[in-house]
């Protein structure tokens, strides 16, 4: 157990260096569609259908259902972004003109293991990104590049408790990790680098078998609050509060033969609470920076995930997931600096056996092209703008049992 968790424990210092310098993104709304290879392959499904050690973050409540064992992963996500737009008041260097997002590809890092203590009593830890977003264009709307960069990195120690054989309740409290840069609005407007925070949340989750084939979970990921992102810009000290939203999932898992299985799951995102009207907000702006207003809705998504053993050393995964994207057509400004547009997501994965104890995971996502169009001449001075945006992502990931 001492080599597993110093193990554990070297990897996640690499993992935080690795996500903390680059542009993480995200899918549902801020939000990954799921974390790890597993999670991920199945659409981000999987409430009631303990996987892999992502449950640590998902629902604490898997780990008891699950053996000993150490899962790390990477994911590779890049996602092709672009916006033109058109303003008569002369707030657009190139009207019309399609401009790309040079922002870099993200690498964002998985890793948790599972621990039993007794019969009853199982622990866990997780480590992995969750949210991100963020954009990097060359100088055109305001006549001013446009970047954001916003990252956030869930650290979750979970214990569950096997209550009998058909109920098992979980928690976990969240340590959260968070940077942000942004350079945007009009040229007089400073840049902010450098923003980073400390948040704390937890999640609770329960899985109770109806039947041998059937399962229910429940999960609920309160709401996460952040410190002040503090800003030392050329104009004085700037602090923002940035906080990330309740969010509650239910799903359902089926069983009808030994070597299939499928989740169907629901979540609902309270957005509105950390990036409704007037959000995100200045607790402090010596620079007299522009406010936000992302005024972002709640956010329902669906998510499907299968699993099947093809034989004895190779299992497939597929999973799709969909939100309608929280976003307002008339902050038009909001949807150009953080474009989280993307609604379709398609998956597949696959597991690969080594040896008894070890195992290679692989997966692959795809959201399609999707266009926001937004208009605000009178409050912005833009008379339109189109946001296009497709994604794709490759996962790798090693699983041990011991």
């Amino acid at each position: 157990m001492k080599v597993t968790v110093k193990f554990f424990l070297i990897v996640l210092v690499a993992g935080f260096l690795i996500f903390s310098s680059s542009f993480a993104q995200a899918t549902n709304g801020m939000k990954v569609i799921g974390v790890g290879p597993v999670q991920r392959s199945m659409g981000g499904a999987g409430v009631a259908l303990p996987l892999d050690a992502s449950v640590t973050i998902s629902n604490p409540a898997g780990i008891g259902l699950l053996d000993r064992r150490l899962d790390i992963g990477l994911t590779y996500f890049e996602p092709h972004v672009s916006y033109s737009a058109h303003s008569d008041a002369g707030m657009v260097t190139s009207n019309g003109r399609k401009i790309k997002s040079d922002a870099a590809a993200s690498w964002i890092p998985a890793m948790g293991f599972v621990l039993h203590k007794n019969d009853t009593i199982t622990l866990g830890l997780g480590a992995y990104g969750v949210s991100g977003m963020g954009v990097l264009y060359e100088s055109n709307l305001y006549n001013n590049k446009t970047y954001t960069q916003y990252s956030l990195l869930k650290i979750a120690p979970a214990l569950a408790w096997n209550v009998n054989e058909k109920l098992v309740l979980g928690f976990a409290p969240n340590i959260d990790y968070a940077t942000m840069d942004f350079e945007a609005g009009d040229p007089s407007q400073v840049q902010h680098h450098g923003g980073v925070a400390w948040g704390l949340g937890y999640t609770v989750g329960a899985i109770y078998k109806l039947v041998e084939e059937v399962s229910l979970g429940l999960s609920y990921e309160s709401f996460q609050d952040f410190q002040d992102f503090k800003f030392n810009t050329d104009r004085g000290t700037d602090k923002m509060n940035f906080d990330q939203p309740q969010t509650l999932t239910a799903g359902v898992a089926f069983k009808p033969v030994k070597t299939f299985r499928v989740a169907l799951d629901v979540s609902w995102i309270n957005w509105p609470q950390c990036t409704g009207e007037g959000e995100p907000v200045y607790s402090e702006n010596s620079s007299g920076a522009t406010p936000w207003n992302m005024n972002w809705e709640n956010q329902f998504v669906y998510k499907i995930g299968a699993e099947y053993d093809l034989n004895r050393l190779l299992t497939l995964r597929a999973g799709y997931n969909y939100g309608k994207n929280p976003l307002d057509q008339d902050r038009l400004f909001e949807g150009v600096a953080f474009p989280a547009i993307a609604e379709h997501h398609f998956t597949l994965g696959a597991g690969v056996r080594i040896t008894d104890a070890l195992s290679l995971n692989i997966g692959a996502m795809y959201a399609p092209r999707i266009t926001f169009r937004a208009e605000n001449f009178a409050q912005q001075f833009i008379n339109s703008a189109e946001t296009k945006m497709s994604q794709y992502s490759i996962d790798l990931g090693l699983a041990y049992k011991f």
